[in-house]
């Protein structure tokens, strides 16, 4: 039991404090926001890194590289943030899960672990 929910308890039901102490489906997801974004945006870095693969298997090694740079940076910011979900509680599950695919998505650190297994 939480707090919230253990002061929601005690006040009575229609009054101003239980009111105030309840929390909404909607104050969760506002909650969660953070790691919400965190995960999208490490998603779309990751299809980006797909893209920036194709494009240099197709011979544009400028495109690629750009789009490798664009992946690199985004990755690191939305692994931030994931890390801030997570520590800060708002939306964990989400943050953790957008740490785990930046570091899956990052070019530097994908390289490293295809390395290790001799791809």
């Amino acid at each position: 039991m939480t707090v919230e929910n253990h002061a929601a308890e005690q006040a009575v039901a229609g009054s101003p404090e239980a009111d105030a102490t309840r929390i909404t489906a909607a104050d969760r997801r506002a909650l969660a926001l953070p790691g919400l974004l965190a995960v999208l945006a490490a998603g779309f870095f990751a299809v980006l890194h797909g893209v920036a693969v194709g494009a240099a298997a197709g011979g544009d090694n400028t495109t690629a590289t750009v789009l490798a740079w664009t992946v690199i940076v985004g990755t690191i910011a939305t692994l931030l943030l994931g890390v801030v979900a997570v520590v800060s509680g708002r939306g964990r599950r989400w943050g953790a899960l957008a740490v785990v695919l930046s570091l899956l998505a990052n070019p530097f650190v994908l390289m490293r672990v295809l390395g290790f297994f001799g791809a």
